[in-house]
């Protein structure tokens, strides 16, 4: 069994990376690299994610459980789905994370672009007019205004 608190080492001759972040997590790429992934219509269809263009891209989909930060290992609050584009797979190391099971490490610097695909279902009601309720709102979708108030037509305090 390994430690879940010790992250992966670093690669060799690189005794330190700052800024960099290992992905924890499973590749979801067939061998043609799609993605297949069931939307929840009873087996009637289904999400294919392909990397395509006229540059010649190569990723993977990864359905992430965790990652390593800064000799730190931290879980996230439930499995999230990333297209990561730069670096390969490597099996994975350290956080508790077993290559024997399956399991894969991505070493990305913090400041690569990668892409999140989140996917919900439900009923147009729950998707789109109930999430917009009070509460339930990301704080960056409320109007954030300042007003001034002038003092006898001064707006400092002197």
């Amino acid at each position: 069994m390994a430690d879940d608190s010790v992250p992966a080492p670093s690669l060799p001759g690189l005794p330190y990376v700052a800024g960099q972040i290992i992905l924890y997590g499973i590749d979801l790429n067939d061998a043609k690299g799609l993605t297949r992934l069931d939307v929840g219509l009873a087996s009637k269809a289904e999400l294919q994610i392909k990397l395509g263009g006229p540059a010649h891209i190569t990723g993977s989909t990864v359905l992430a459980y965790g990652y390593a930060f800064d000799g730190h290992c931290y879980r996230f609050d439930s499995n999230r789905i990333f297209i990561v584009t730069g670096p390969n797979a490597e099996p994975a190391e350290g956080c508790g994370f077993d290559k024997a099971l399956g399991y894969k490490m991505w070493r990305i610097s913090s400041a690569e672009q990668i892409l999140e695909i989140s996917t919900a279902l439900g009923d147009a009601k729950t998707l789109i007019l109930d999430s917009q309720l009070p509460g339930k709102r990301s704080p960056n979708s409320y109007a954030i205004t300042l007003r001034m108030a002038h003092r006898n037509g001064r707006l400092g305090n002197d």
